[in-house]
């Protein structure tokens, strides 16, 4: 199935609100800040000589703005998919996990180190996590015959597609550490290769082009 599409290019949505204050969004919705939708135009200043013929997000609204401008670039619809939606984290969404909130921190810290089968409660475990992407990354595979695509997610999420593309266990993927300004792009096949595209957010005023560093 994994050969019906011949590239795959992953990013995780833009700096939102609560990225750096150490506040939990799960599946919540902040809304990205100026950073982010910055970054959001730099991705698609990345992918304009990119020929896309699909452009997949999840439908919480930091993916769906870092997806649209280059939707728009395009000119294609976005397909949303609830299934890639970042983990649920139960009662800690929405809370910090410093000193502001002790119980939520205790909670975070437990959680992460077993964060595989424990799940914060009323939330999903990592498990549950990839009980939903997986067969969600297979529908969007088999729909895409032989073309290049873009998936906008999360953290979490975009830790469990590279794993499912790569052929990667678990413990090689779990850990990743997924940037907002990273773009990974997949070729499939027998042998899957990744190269990773880091954009950055300022612009070469004089010349209007884009600065990024392409690392295999």
């Amino acid at each position: 199935m994994l050969e019906t599409v011949k590239k795959v290019l992953v990013v995780r949505h833009g700096q939102s609100e609560w990225n750096g204050q150490k506040r939990i969004s799960g599946q919540l919705n902040p809304l990205l800040t100026s950073k982010g939708k910055i970054q959001a135009q730099c991705l698609a200043k990345v992918l304009r000589h990119e020929k896309l013929t699909a452009i997949h997000t999840s439908p919480l609204s930091r993916a769906v703005a870092t997806a649209q401008p280059s939707a728009e670039v395009h000119g294609l619809s976005m397909q949303v998919w609830d299934a890639l939606k970042e983990i649920h984290l139960g009662i800690l969404q929405g809370r910090y996990r410093d000193h502001r909130d002790p119980e939520a921190q205790g909670l975070w810290r437990t959680w992460q180190q077993n964060k595989v089968t424990a799940r914060i409660p009323d939330g999903e475990s990592f498990i549950d996590l990839e009980n939903r992407v997986v067969p969600c990354l297979e529908q969007i595979l088999a729909q895409n015959n032989n073309g290049v695509i873009l998936i906008v997610a999360h953290r979490s999420v975009v830790r469990v597609i590279l794993g499912k593309l790569m052929h990667w266990q678990r413990e090689v993927y779990l850990p990743l550490e997924i940037h907002n300004h990273t773009l990974y792009q997949i070729e499939l096949g027998t042998e899957p290769v990744i190269k990773t595209v880091r954009f950055d957010k300022e612009l070469d005023d004089k010349k209007g082009r884009h600065h990024a560093t392409f690392t295999t």
